[in-house]
């Protein structure tokens, strides 16, 4: 079953959509924290940017980053930005140059790391990915950890690596035991090598808490080798009722096993 890497979408920044509608301070004075003024509104268009890059409105995200990198060419979360527009464009080139230069310009930005990951892992690039997953959680003031690991563990998945993978997966879930994705991959998992009753206890925090499609139909087989008549039935009318046109609602109705 392939599931989707998890990406850190919203970059990270530090002032609000309402704050970057304020004036910004004029070249003599410092904002928070000691910044600059060029900073101040470089972080500015790069918050404008990232809630653009939210709403699907790349063109305008792109504008926004870019002006913050024009006012400040050293603001690594604009060049973080930047990265994640040109992926969504399968522009690859652009995105991974500019995913490396937020890296080199802010070193510690664990998003960067996070998103560079994601990106790679979503290329093949594997080895490369799982290197920018385990660099963003050195970071102890990162706040999601868990997502990072995951994903680590997800690419390790992908490349067949399961003894990392489970490591990565196991390490998420202690952080956070609410982290569905590692949870689903983590079952998947010991489903695949026959143990159904781990898969269970593994998947049923997430089977609970609003699950994807594919939590669904990997709970449903797992029931299947289990006996779970119920739990087999209440999985497949959710499926078919939250997620009417979905891969796993197709295989559930064509009687696929």
């Amino acid at each position: 079953m392939n599931l989707s890497i998890v990406k850190i979408v919203l970059i990270a920044v530090s002032c609000s959509l309402l704050s970057a509608c304020e004036t910004a301070p004029t070249a003599s004075n410092t904002g928070t924290y000691g910044e600059t003024a060029l900073t101040v509104r470089a972080r500015s268009h790069t918050d404008l940017g990232a809630a653009y890059f939210q709403q699907g409105k790349l063109e305008i995200a792109l504008d926004e980053f870019n002006r913050a990198v024009e006012i400040d060419p050293n603001f690594g979360q604009a060049y973080n930005g930047l990265g994640l527009v040109y992926a969504a464009l399968s522009e690859d080139a652009k995105a991974d140059a500019n995913f490396k230069k937020a890296i080199q310009v802010q070193p510690g930005s664990s998003e960067s790391h996070n998103n560079y990951g994601s990106f790679l892992c979503s290329h093949k690039r594997y080895d490369e990915s799982i290197t920018q997953f385990l660099e963003a959680v050195k970071n102890p003031l990162y706040g999601t950890p868990n997502l990072a690991y995951a994903n680590a563990g997800i690419c390790s998945a992908r490349k067949n690596d399961t003894k990392n993978a489970e490591i990565y997966l196991k390490k998420a879930l202690e952080i956070d035991p609410l982290t569905h994705s590692a949870a689903t991959q983590l079952a998947q998992i010991q489903f695949n090598r026959g143990d159904a009753k781990a898969a269970q206890k593994t998947l049923q925090n997430t089977l609970i808490a609003g699950p994807s499609p594919e939590a669904l139909w990997l709970g449903i087989k797992i029931e299947r080798v289990l006996g779970g008549k119920d739990n087999i039935a209440s999985y497949a009318l959710q499926l078919r009722q939250q997620y009417p046109n979905s891969e796993q609602t197709r295989l559930l109705l064509s009687g696929q096993k």
